[in-house]
């Protein structure tokens, strides 16, 4: 049968066949197994074809020649261009081991039978007659596009992961003994039955017959709508490919473990961000994707203490390298970063060499001495927690700035304006993320510079449209006390667009600078409603400026805890983050009202009478605004500025 699973996949097909080996041992000569790629232009297939390159097995004797493939013609070019090349040079292109796979392609670019036989055809031309036997091809497809070639060939194997491997076989299984099918026959094939079901609903659904050499009973017409529904819908824990192949990729060096991490991780947020997986599942995948992360001891991902953790990047580069990720977010002087850098040095009584070489390489002594100092300079503005891989490059991504990268990735590969092919092709776009490197940039390189540019133009396009919307949205007051107000922003936008915590907190942004005309002094909280069009769902978030405590985590999280059957609150996605339904809104902004006048109540007590529990901290601060003092919190403000609750009641009403 043409089905493999993944894991025999990696394991097997993907190292050096040891007959083809013993041959050229023989006939004395050098040898190395060829394996062609090609793979559809989606960020998925790219990061496919990208993690293979780190298991073992293709470490040595093995050439790997990789095309990015975006319609037919891409490959008939291809083969056109390398035949000359092969018959022109038969004796110095000799091979005689090949494997083919093709990564997205099917599905995206022709499931006719034409393509598969056009890149068999091809290769079977090239290769010597005697070696046609280990010529192999494999298909990797989110679609699972099933063609009667994989029924009919032994050289062509469809990827699974292990449940659908066995799912099909026992399909397979049923029609093979109820009917007078045979599955390897070559009469009657699983497409051609696939097909009649498919086509012929009527005879199917009413007459209760199928036109096909099989004997029409029940059974065996329920296992092959079975079979055909296994492939018309993928479940979602089988669509990332790349994460289908990661826990059998075999990596030689911590190092490449965790470039396999972060590619995968990639691979993983492509499918949120075009809807396909659902928050659960990608919640699920990126937390084991980080337990994975913190296994690897001496890699690129490592778990740090409370000091060192104030800088991810020290264990494997300088200080001053650690400190030029970005100064925005450890460093307190932006506009005069240079002699920060030299105060840092000068307070940690380091020598310039010191400063600029491997960190790890000082003495333990001096090391615990440092990170101590720098934690009365180094300030962190929030936690970010973010699969940080550093590959051939000074920048660290933090949570914001990687997804708004993926957009950027996202736009590029979905643009339908024609471009030019050397710009149009986006591996170039995903080969620049991967070059960023800061001497390199510096160089006039044509390369890099009209990449560079087409992604600033991308994001001047994002940016434009976001604009536009928050200049379209209502912006209204909410008065919490007599002298403590917040502003409150809502706007409407389609589902997925525009919805994510990061971009929520971008526009959110926007919002605080234009209340506050970029004055650091009037910024204050921001609670931004998002309507969802032609749907339900209103999605909260609260937002903080720099300069003011963050109370919004405690009052959702207490929000959400007395009304759990109305609220969704996620806090793995995002604790400043809740969805509510349309409906709900009025109550949901009272509940918050009241719960922020408890909060501010709680903070005032503390300030002029501290409580015996002080000590305790935020916990103990949480345990107040949680606990006991729930109702006397709740009674504080319930009669202050009346006038102000039913100002912005009124206002949501003529919103709605």
């Amino acid at each position: 049968m043409g089905f493999v699973k993944a894991e025999e996949f990696v394991n097997q097909y993907m190292r050096v066949n040891r007959e083809i080996k013993e041959i050229s041992r023989r006939k004395n000569e050098d040898f190395k197994s060829n394996i062609f790629i090609f793979y559809y232009n989606n960020i998925d297939s790219i990061c496919t074809e990208h993690i293979l390159h780190f298991h073992k097995n293709l470490k040595r004797d093995v050439n790997i020649y990789s095309y990015g493939i975006e319609k037919k013609e891409d490959i008939l070019k291809i083969f056109k261009k390398y035949e000359d090349i092969y018959t022109k040079n038969v004796d110095y292109y000799r091979d005689y081991f090949f494997i083919v796979i093709l990564i997205g392609v099917c599905s995206h670019v022709n499931t006719e039978s034409s393509i598969y036989e056009s890149i068999e055809h091809f290769f079977k031309k090239i290769l010597n007659k005697n070696y046609h036997a280990y010529l192999k091809f494999f298909v990797l497809d989110n679609k699972r596009p099933f063609h009667e070639i994989f029924s009919r060939s032994n050289k062509w194997d469809l990827v699974l992961s292990e449940s659908e491997h066995n799912e099909v076989m026992n399909i397979c299984a049923e029609l093979s003994n109820e009917g007078d099918y045979n599955v390897h026959g070559d009469t009657t094939t699983i497409d051609s039955i696939i097909t009649n079901v498919v086509t012929d609903p009527i005879n199917a659904n009413n007459t209760g017959t199928i036109s096909t050499a099989v004997t029409s009973n029940t059974e065996t017409k329920k296992s092959m709508k079975k079979l055909y529904h296994t492939y018309d819908v993928v479940k979602e824990e089988n669509k990332c490919l790349c994460l289908l192949l990661y826990p059998f990729i075999q990596c030689i060096s911590e190092d490449d473990s965790s470039a396999i991490i972060f590619i995968a991780s990639i691979s993983l947020m492509s499918y949120l961000r075009t809807d396909e997986v659902t928050y659960d599942y990608y919640n699920k995948e990126i937390k084991n994707l980080h337990m994975d992360s913190m296994n690897i001891s001496s890699g690129h991902f490592i778990s740090f203490d409370s000091e060192r953790g104030l800088l991810p990047m020290l264990s494997f580069i300088s200080l001053n390298e650690s400190l030029e990720i970005d100064e925005r977010i450890y460093i307190y002087d932006h506009k005069n970063v240079k002699n920060t850098f030299n105060q840092i040095r000068t307070m940690c009584h380091i020598e310039i060499k010191e400063f600029t070489g491997n960190f790890r390489q000082l003495d333990l002594h001096k090391q615990n001495e440092i990170l101590v100092k720098l934690k009365t300079l180094i300030k962190i503005i929030k936690p970010l927690y973010t699969l940080g891989w550093k590959r051939r490059t000074y920048v660290l991504y933090n949570s914001d700035s990687f997804y708004f990268l993926i957009i950027l990735i996202y736009i590029y590969i979905n643009r339908v304006k024609k471009m030019d092919t050397y710009l149009y092709n986006c591996l170039k776009t995903s080969d620049f993320l991967f070059n960023i490197f800061k001497d390199r940039l510096k160089q006039s390189e044509i390369y890099d510079k009209l990449i560079e540019k087409h992604l600033h133009k991308n994001a001047a396009t994002y940016l434009n449209a976001l604009i536009k919307k928050i200049m379209e949205s209502n912006k209204k007051m909410i008065s919490i006390t007599s002298n403590f107000k917040i502003y409150m922003d809502m706007f409407q936008t389609a589902k997925n667009c525009y919805t994510h915590p990061f971009e929520l907190r971008f526009i959110a942004n926007i919002f605080c600078n234009f209340q506050s005309y970029c004055n650091e002094k009037y910024k204050t909280y921001h609670l931004l409603v998002c309507h969802i069009n032609d749907s339900d769902e209103t999605i909260l978030y609260g937002f903080t400026p720099l300069n003011r405590k963050d109370y919004w985590p405690l009052i959702f999280s207490k929000v959400a805890y007395s009304n759990i059957e109305q609220i969704i609150y996620d806090t793995i996605s995002d604790v400043n983050t809740m969805k509510i339904r349309k409906n709900d809104l009025k109550f949901v902004i009272d509940e918050v009202k009241d719960v922020f006048r408890g909060v501010l109540k709680l903070e005032r007590k503390r300030e002029l009478a501290p409580s015996p529990r002080s000590d305790g901290g935020e916990d103990s601060f949480e345990e107040d605004l949680l606990g006991g003092d729930e109702d006397e919190a709740g009674e504080d403000e319930a009669g202050e500025d009346e006038a102000g609750e039913e100002e912005a009641g009124e206002e949501e009403a003529g919103e709605k």
